[in-house]
């Protein structure tokens, strides 16, 4: 199944951009409440649409790490911001090679659905945070729009779904994370939960 969503994910790279609104990437920035500074990791960075908003707001001495699992994605993100001070990785959020406690924020903006195994992606995710880091979950077309392309979409990713907010929240507690934010509207979603 994963080698199935990869060749989705490397499929649609070349044309992702033309096929979504991103609107609201600037509220799921400032919603995340970056400081300047951070070491950011950006997961499921896909065309790198976060990259710049993201660079602005650590500024020239803060880090940011965009991954992603699909290399033509990796490959249209270092197209568009190659030139920007970001590493583009081509890695998967289930297991990386980061060192334990590195990252002041983990980010997955419109990827959460796509994790094969949520449980191993958040176990990693708590494992390369550095103790009060933070994990953002966001969607900023909301649950209902992601869940129904999903759905429409078909094939590997019929069934990649967006919980509600405080399911998510819940699910991030079981994971030893303490829930900050819960933003569940019906065009913007947004779960942050800090390291404890």
């Amino acid at each position: 199944m994963e080698d199935k969503r990869k060749i989705f994910f490397d499929r649609h790279a070349e044309n992702w951009d033309c096929h979504l609104t991103h609107h609201n990437l600037a509220r799921v920035v400032e919603e995340a409440e970056i400081e300047k500074g951070a070491i950011i990791c950006d997961v499921g960075t896909g065309t790198g649409v976060l990259v710049p908003l993201l660079h602005r707001k650590v500024g020239k001495k803060g880090k940011i790490i965009a991954i992603d699992y699909s290399s033509e994605m990796i490959k249209k993100a270092k197209e568009k911001y190659g030139k920007l001070p970001v590493e583009f990785i081509v890695a998967d959020i289930h297991r990386t090679d980061f060192p334990d406690n590195y990252f002041d924020y983990v980010i997955c903006n419109a990827c959460f659905p796509h994790f094969e195994n949520k449980k191993m992606a958040l176990k990693e995710i708590y494992r390369i945070l550095k103790k009060e880091g933070i994990i953002v979950i966001s969607h900023p077309t909301g649950k209902e729009f992601v869940n129904k392309l999903h759905k429409e979409t078909g094939g590997c990713i019929k069934r990649d779904r967006v919980p509600p907010g405080i399911v998510l929240a819940r699910t991030l507690k079981e994971f030893k994370f303490t829930p900050l934010k819960v933003i569940d509207e019906p065009e913007f979603y947004l779960v942050s939960a800090v390291k404890s």
